[in-house]
């Protein structure tokens, strides 16, 4: 006999590294960019344009392709015989006016034989400036909407290159939460590292970013990091309400060069308790990735379940696999730990393993020694951090790699420029300086560390020196206001303004950066000019006073120059200019800023744009859209320039009451307000239906109306304003659940939005007419109800559905209300059969076939067609020994009296029956059912339990674990392993899938084979589609592709869905394929878990 034993749990990270590859990368010619609204009139220049490149590696011929509108304007451009396209490169084209629909359009790429190359996804642009749809990258294409971002366009050149990322030793990014459930005031806190640092080549050089997406209920933020000198990351997030915080699920996503890594954590006003089981684990952790010769290594290990009297041993093997360091290690509290010093004589370089084994768990981790490479250069230099928010601590290291000395003197200096009088330029006295020592450590490192004080004049950069006899070193450093949007560069002269795009009338900031700036020793510093010109290059020109020419005035014989700022960058390189944009000097349009500084020259573009220029009438804007009792309703609004002085203002409410008002317009603009009521109206109950129930509660409309146009906005009044949202849809209809068994009740809800009251007199609600119909042709109408809507547009109505009408399938509801209509479909299932020649009898099960002394026997039953039934009549008898019969029947002791039951209204029952827990209840059971039509007996043995002695324990189990994906789509494989030269056969795959309990109806689970056959789903042709647990069934036995296997399920629209897939024999192994996981939902948040239970064969 084959001894099978328990290897360690084995936890699979839920953030898996993506690692840009050639599926992400296309063999042709894609679509790259496409700007659908440019700014401007569409219908009165050819502004829209494509972007086209050429991702492959040679030059390609495209004339006779095609580029094609596909949904409202369908208009196809031909592009000319003799174009191609050079390898990397970009192509745009532009062809007439109204070229693309601004909105849910899709364009086409086509060949010259007419068949599609490229399409994009429907694409939406109302803005109508300089943003694009473009790829996330140059030619990313995975045929997904997340290939595409709406940024600033970059017609005519790189989008951004992905980055190719070698994660063989390795994740290259991972993230967690310090906790997995919050409060509301809490403050998450966001970590991970990666595993080196990525720059990206084009089409500039500079660091790559971490960008962090969190998610939740109706919020989306995205953070832009970068790692510091120890590869790790962190942010925070403040879980506040007023914030935007909803209570909820959210989920974590980041990326960081092609690889993307993701958690979740939950807030709410109550800590939410995951109900899920956990196995024992163990693991063991270094302090660092990666060590000198020389250095102390600190470990750690952890485990959840403490065995009395038992160590953890640890080996350590260097690079060729030689055993350096072993030892045995006992927990307290659940944690080991040790220092293991790494010699310096004929260090081996390389990567070394750590292997840890407690009791019947194992782990695996590793480290790196590398060798000690300095930099050519007396005094390195480095700071944690490239910027830091006020209050925050600097830590400044270095090492000195040449000659040793005791000290080194250090100053620390905020340079502002005190010639710059305004704080908004970075000007004033900083009066910020420090001057210490530093003692160097035996190796040549030192440490330092300072605060930045928390007072918004600390804002700015710090110049870090440290010098001696040796040399010197110096290192600039950034105090901004959020860290998260500082963004360093690498150019020699950066340029940037505080805006892209700017309202004729605002102020223009314009921000540089100079990586080395010149040094003098007299007072005069080299300035930096700043030029404003048109697109075209022309300079931008004002009317100034000539002194020379004895002009008194602009507008009498002024000077024509041209529009010109000069700013003075401090000590750090940093220098700053504002200017006003008024509507005598600049235009509607887009205009290049050039900055000139020794030699050094940079040019950047922005747009001005007229804000009070409306093409579609008022804009009208509410601060929130669902409001409380008692909260302040507050509109502005912006007029096209039509000369109108005022505005009329018309609210009307639930009920059809209306309250008229007014509001000044001043330069085009207006603003108005009015408080919700604070208390909710006292319902008017009466007998007649047609009575109505006034209330607060519901949708407002707020109607605008100048002289020569008016506009319409609504809100929302709810009881529960955070989780509430705003629907017009005029009408809608669902069910509570979409599965409903035979008997059971069905909840018909849905809503409206009403009828409004005008002038003619009082309007009589109308009713909501609700029809039921099958869902297979002819669709006949089964039930009908007319149901009057409450005064925030809800109704709702009930149903029976008995079990000799609705027989198993698919059904429809339709509401009908004021020439409209809404449809939802649901399911019936149904157990019992009708109208077949099937002869009647009685069916029954245990939940069980074989029981020890003191256990519970469940014994269940039911007629196989719905007919009436008085009674059941249960008797249970011990077998005695030598099986004599008594007719059809075992003679023997009867277990107490014969059960008089009472079915339920499905015909069916349930009984319970108690072993004796003593040796003479050891032998075989016979269940006797008289159910008047007929009498059936079932037989179950009660045997002794076993003893299990310590060597003859079940086999030890293999446990891998992925925890919380958040995709709709998981592959899953079942196959034979080898580890450590022994075969790892799979046995039981296990799954969950935990969601919010308003999604629960909303979000379910569906496992295919990897033949395509629906195992368990919601649709009629999956094998398993309720939960398989019934009266004696705890398992539903199917056969998949030749294997019988055995299914548990919980049942779908659940808080926690589960399901566990083995095969039906003991002996038996899963095959070796791949299970589809889908999570079938729209945009819920949720979770799901599975882990693969092998046995290995010693």
């Amino acid at each position: 006999m084959k001894n099978i034993l328990i290897l360690f749990s084995i936890l699979l990270l839920s953030g898996l590294v993506i690692t840009a590859n050639a599926q992400s990368t296309p063999d042709h010619v894609v679509i790259n960019e496409i700007d659908i609204n440019p700014p401007g009139d569409d219908a009165k220049s050819i502004t829209e344009w494509v972007e086209l490149y050429n991702p492959t590696s040679s030059k390609v011929d495209i004339g006779g392709w095609q580029i094609a509108s596909t949904t409202i304007l369908k208009k196809t451009m031909t592009l000319p015989a003799g174009t191609f396209i050079e390898s990397g490169k970009f192509l745009t084209f532009s062809y007439q006016k109204l070229w693309f629909a601004d909105t849910s359009e899709s364009v086409e790429l086509k060949d010259k034989s007419g068949m599609v190359v490229d399409k994009t996804p429907l694409l939406s642009d109302m803005k109508n400036d300089f943003s694009s749809w473009q790829r996330t990258s140059d030619g990313y294409d995975l045929d997904s909407t997340s290939d595409w971002k709406f940024v600033i366009s970059t017609a005519g050149s790189s989008n951004g290159k992905l980055i190719v990322a070698d994660d063989k030793e390795g994740d290259l990014v991972s993230v967690s939460s310090n906790k997995s459930s919050y409060l509301f005031g809490e403050t998450a806190t966001i970590q991970g590292n990666v595993s080196k640092q990525i720059f990206i080549v084009k089409p500039y050089f500079h660091a790559d970013e971490i960008l962090v997406k969190i998610s939740g209920p109706n919020y989306d933020k995205t953070i832009s990091l970068y790692p510091d000198l120890n590869l790790n990351y962190k942010t925070t997030l403040n879980l506040q309400q007023v914030l935007g915080i909803n209570t909820g699920i959210y989920s974590v996503s980041v990326s960081y060069g092609g690889a993307t890594s993701q958690t979740s954590f939950s807030v709410g006003d109550e800590i939410i308790a995951e109900d899920i089981k956990e196995d024992s684990t163990l693991s063991i952790a270094t302090d660092k990735s990666q060590y000198l010769p020389g250095d102390t290594l600190s470990m750690t290990g952890f485990t959840t379940t403490i065995i009395p009297f038992e160590g953890l041993k640890f080996t350590i093997k260097n690079p060729t696999g030689k055993i350096i360091f072993t030892g045995s290690l006992y927990p307290t509290n659940g944690k080991f730990s040790t220092n293991v010093f790494l010699t310096t004589v004929n260090p081996a370089y390389g990567k070394y393993q750590i292997i840890g084994e407690y009791f019947d768990k194992s782990t695996l981790t590793s480290f790196e020694v590398i060798k000690d490479i300095k930099e050519e250069k007396a005094i390195s230099l480095w700071t944690d951090k490239e910027a830091y928010g006020l209050g925050e601590t600097v830590t400044i290291t270095g090492r000195l790699n040449n000659v040793w000395v005791g000290f080194m003197d250090l100053e620390i200096i905020q340079t502002k420029n005190a010639a710059l009088a305004t704080s908004a330029l970075g000007g004033g006295n900083s009066g910020f300086k420090i001057s210490d020592s530093i003692k160097i450590s035996g190796d040549g490192s030192f440490t330092y560390s300072f605060k930045i004080p928390a007072n918004d004049i600390r804002l700015g950069d710090y110049k870090i020196s440290v010098s001696k006899d040796i040399g010197s070193a110096s290192k600039t450093i950034h105090a901004v206001t959020n860290t998260s949007e500082y963004v360093a560069s690498t150019d020699p002269l950066s340029l940037s303004t505080d805006k892209v795009i700017y309202d004729l009338g605002d102020v223009m900031t314009v921000n540089g950066f100079i990586t080395n700036p010149a040094t003098s020793s007299s007072f005069q510093t080299a300035s930096v000019n700043i030029s404003i010109s048109h697109e075209d290059g022309s300079p931008l020109e004002i009317t100034g006073v000539n002194k020379v020419g004895g002009a008194q005035t602009r507008e009498n014989n002024g000077l024509i120059v041209a529009y010109e700022l000069t700013a003075i960058p401090d000590p750090s390189g940093k220098f700053s200019a504002q200017t006003s944009i008024l509507p005598g000097a600049f235009t509607e349009g887009s205009y290049k800023i050039k900055a000139e500084y020794r030699g050094l020259t940079k040019t950047i573009t922005v747009g001005i744009i007229d804000p009070l220029k409306l093409s579609d009438g008022a804009l009208l804007t509410l601060d929130k859209q669902v409001y409380g009792l008692g909260e302040t309703v507050l509109l502005t609004g912006l007029l096209p320039p039509t000369g109108d002085n005022s505005v009329s203002i018309s609210l009307t409410k639930p009920d059809g009451s209306t309250i008229n008002s007014g509001a000044t317009v001043d330069n085009q603009r207006f603003s108005w307000s009015w408080i919700a009521p604070i208390s909710e109206k006292p319902l008017a109950i009466k007998l007649d239906d047609r009575s109505i129930s006034k209330t607060n509660y519901g949708i407002y409309k707020i109607h605008v109306s100048a002289s020569s146009h008016g506009k319409d906005v609504f809100f929302k009044v709810s009881s529960d304003p955070e989780n509430d949202s705003l629907s017009l849809i005029p009408l809608y209809v669902s069910t509570d659940k979409s599965l409903y068994k035979a008997g059971e009740k069905l909840k018909v809800i849905g809503n409206i939005i009403k009828r409004e009251q005008g002038s003619e007199g009082l309007v009589i609600p109308e009713r909501i007419t609700i029809l039921v119909f099958d869902g297979k042709f002819p669709f006949k109408q089964i039930h009908q109800a007319s149901v009057y809507p409450d005064q925030g547009g809800n109704f709702q109505s009930l149903f029976e559905l008995p079990i000799t009408v609705f027989s198993e399938g698919e059904y429809k509801v339709k509401a009908l209300y004021s020439n409209k209509q809404s449809e939802s479909t649901f399911t019936i299932a149904n157990d019992f059969s009708f109208g077949s020649d099937e002869k009647l009898s009685l069916l029954l099960a245990t939940d069980k076939s074989e029981y020890y002394p003191g256990d519970l026997v469940t014994i269940s039953g039911k007629p196989n067609k719905l007919i009436y039934l008085e009674q059941f009549d249960v008797s249970v008898i011990q077998k005695i020994d030598g099986e004599i019969t008594c007719g059809s029947f075992y003679c023997g002791k009867h277990l107490g009296p014969v059960t008089t039951i009472r079915p339920s209204s499905s015909g069916s029952f349930s009984h319970q029956i108690q072993i004796s827990d003593s040796p003479s209840s050891l032998g075989s059971y016979e269940i006797t059912v008289d159910a008047g039509f007929e009498t059936k007996s079932l037989m179950f043995d009660v045997v002794e339990k076993p003893i299990i002695l310590e060597s003859e324990k079940s086999p030890l189990t293999i446990i891998e674990k992925v925890n919380r994906i958040l995709e709709n789509k998981t592959s899953i494989t079942t196959n034979e392993k080898t580890i450590d030269d022994n075969q790892v056969l799979p046995r039981v795959l296990s799954g969950s899938l935990l969601t919010a309990k308003a999604d629960q109806s909303d979000v379910n689970l569906r496992i295919s084979s990897e033949s395509g056959v629906c195992i368990i789903g919601p649709e009629e042709n999956c094998l398993v589609q309720d939960s398989t647990k019934k009266p004696g069934q705890i398992y539903e036995s199917i056969s998949v592709d030749g294997v019988n296997l055995k299914v548990r399920y919980s049942g779908p629209d659940v808080y926690l869905e589960k399901f566990d897939i083995l095969p039906e024999s003991s002996a038996d192994y899963l095959p070796n394929v791949t299970w589809n996981v889908d999570v079938i939902k729209d945009d819920q948040a949720s979770r799901f878990y599975y882990k693969i239970n092998y046995k290995i064969l010693e």
